[in-house]
């Protein structure tokens, strides 16, 4: 038994959706929990199914997790000679997706309040200007196209 799960799974093969299923299951329950993961997730039907139309820990939810997205693409450096030579510096330390955070805080009106206070206390917490928040995946869709 654990009060919260961190995890690093790869992002190839099926390990991101199975690990979706797990959070979204009742044997998860409604614990809060973070995923960084790549941003094509939100799209991806075991998302949709998971955390939209079956809900969390088996509770039908009014609303899904919200994203916090870097302004700033995360940069990775992956195990040493685990990736060919390149000229480009970048190049060996980026992951060739873009990554962000799926924030849900146990339910609907905790992950609520959880956006609203983060929001609020952006500039306190230093954040303003190194991520952008987003409430649902058409609020997320929009600030992508504001660019």
């Amino acid at each position: 038994r654990f009060d919260f799960l961190v995890t690093n799974p790869p992002y190839s093969g099926d390990h991101v959706g199975r690990l979706v299923k797990f959070l979204a299951s009742e044997k998860f329950g409604t614990r809060p929990w973070m995923m960084l993961v790549p941003q094509w997730v939100h799209k991806k039907l075991y998302f949709t199914e998971a955390f939209e139309e079956k809900g969390c820990g088996g509770v039908r939810r009014k609303q899904g997790p919200f994203y916090l997205v870097p302004q700033k693409r995360y940069v990775y450096l992956p195990p040493k000679g685990m990736r060919p030579k390149k000229d480009s510096e970048t190049h060996k330390k980026s992951a060739p997706f873009v990554s962000m955070w799926f924030v849900w805080a146990g339910t609907s009106e905790a992950t609520a309040q959880c956006y609203e206070w983060l929001v609020s206390n952006l500039k306190m917490l230093d954040l303003e200007g190194e991520v952008d928040v987003a409430r649902s995946k058409s609020a997320f869709r929009d600030l992508r196209r504001r660019g």
